[in-house]
């Protein structure tokens, strides 16, 4: 695996007590999306954070452009790592980049998000004001889709996600966890066995909520919003996309076997 790295020292790191956060981005075929996310990465208020870009097997320039964008960057005080894993699948993407990461709190992101300038801040806070907690999530908007289907999928995440997750973790079998609108513990995180890879994309994020509801309560904050893509409800239809979702999320949380995706689910787009 071939590490590119850029260093910046930042002015804050001397003033905060604040735990240092490593955020990780999975990037497959992001070419068109990555640097938008990059520059909102980097004019985070959070004082200390490092940003770790997986190149996922892309066949198109994503990481080039994640390359220039560290080469061309302002100094920020953000130190941004480039490395490759070509096992496909958003989890061999952030287990690879979890060994680089040297954060106390994991954040979890996709390449196509535009976190507000307050996410990091607030999702830190979030989880570390609670000792309980041992990993924070929220719901996603989706910017760029259409107004009906923007409102009404915000409005079910904010209302039913919270319901639907404190249920599942109560009877003990698992937690909603939105895979790019996370922060976890990195403790909790080793001790849960980091990521695991035998899910490639749907259900990923599921198996995670289960792994880390043994340690403690996952909190689903219905005002820790993430702005995301809509893209893959564009490009395989609204109802098809949340039965993958609920398909995956009903089968893992009820059912004692689990059910592992298949390869073509690695990165669909």
């Amino acid at each position: 695996m071939r590490l590119v790295i850029s260093y910046h020292h930042s002015p804050f790191m001397k003033t905060t007590s604040l735990p240092r956060v490593s955020v990780l981005v999975p990037a497959y075929n992001e070419e068109k999306y990555i640097h938008r996310t990059l520059s909102a990465l980097v004019t985070q208020d959070y004082p200390d954070y490092e940003i770790i870009v997986t190149d996922n097997a892309s066949s198109d320039g994503t990481a080039l452009v994640v390359q220039t964008f560290i080469n061309q960057q302002p100094v920020t005080g953000v130190q941004i790592t480039l490395i490759h894993e070509s096992r496909k699948g958003t989890n061999y993407a952030r287990e690879s980049a979890r060994k680089q990461a040297g954060g106390q709190i994991i954040a979890q992101m996709d390449a196509d998000c535009v976190p507000a300038s307050n996410w990091l801040r607030r999702g830190v806070t979030a989880l570390i004001q609670n000792r309980q907690r041992v990993a924070v999530t929220g719901p996603y908007d989706y910017f760029d889709g259409g107004s009906r289907m923007r409102f009404f999928s915000l409005l079910s995440q904010r209302i039913f996600y919270p319901f639907v997750s404190d249920l599942v973790q109560v009877s003990g079998r698992g937690a909603i966890l939105i895979g790019g609108n996370a922060f976890i513990h990195s403790e909790i995180l080793e001790k849960a066995g980091g990521y695991n890879t035998a899910f490639t994309f749907y259900g990923d994020d599921i198996e995670l909520g289960k792994q880390l509801s043994q340690f403690g309560h996952v909190a689903y904050i219905p005002g820790l919003v993430q702005p995301s893509s809509s893209r893959r409800y564009k490009a395989n239809g609204f109802w098809e996309v949340n039965k993958k979702y609920q398909d995956s999320f009903w089968n893992l949380v009820w059912r004692k076997n689990i059910l592992l995706t298949t390869a073509e689910n690695s990165h669909p787009r």
